[in-house]
């Protein structure tokens, strides 16, 4: 948390200006959090407009912002590789020990490719979740140090 030094007003190290008074926020020094894009904090603003990490109150953000925070097109390009080159290795892992399974098992089950289909559709929804999921587990990642599931 940085503190505001107009109102002391405790901020999300990501905000670029106090969400109380609108004063300048420092950047942090040192950590991940330094290190962000203004893409990553555009998002981060967001989700933090949004009503944290949970998103309860998404209605309170505009189509466009409600898009640009649950679509990331890099993970669902590249589903559990883009968590692992960000950091978020449990989470990606968890994904592959569910996905690979399923996987073997429709080979065994149809080894001459009958269900195809399934399989596809089965990659899609992974990658698809981690696309909805990326930005804000990221986030809790960064901003909250809520790095997995275990």
């Amino acid at each position: 948390m940085s503190t505001c030094q107009q109102c002391g007003i405790g901020n999300s190290p990501t905000r670029a200006n106090c969400t109380t008074c609108g004063a300048a926020i420092p950047k942090a020094v040192a950590g991940e959090e330094a290190e962000l894009s203004a893409l990553w904090r555009i998002r981060f603003d967001l989700v933090e407009k949004a009503g944290g990490p949970t998103l309860p109150p998404l209605k309170k953000l505009r189509l466009g912002e409600c898009f640009r925070l649950v679509c990331n097109f890099w993970a669902l390009l590249f589903g559990p590789f883009y968590y692992l080159a960000k950091g978020m290795w449990r989470k990606a892992l968890i994904a592959a020990f569910i996905g690979l399974p399923l996987m073997l098992l429709i080979n065994v089950i149809a080894p001459h490719g009958e269900l195809e289909q399934l399989k596809f559709a089965i990659n899609m929804t992974i990658n698809v979740w981690f696309a909805v999921h990326a930005n804000v587990n990221y986030y809790k990642k960064v901003v909250l140090g809520d790095n997995g599931w275990w």
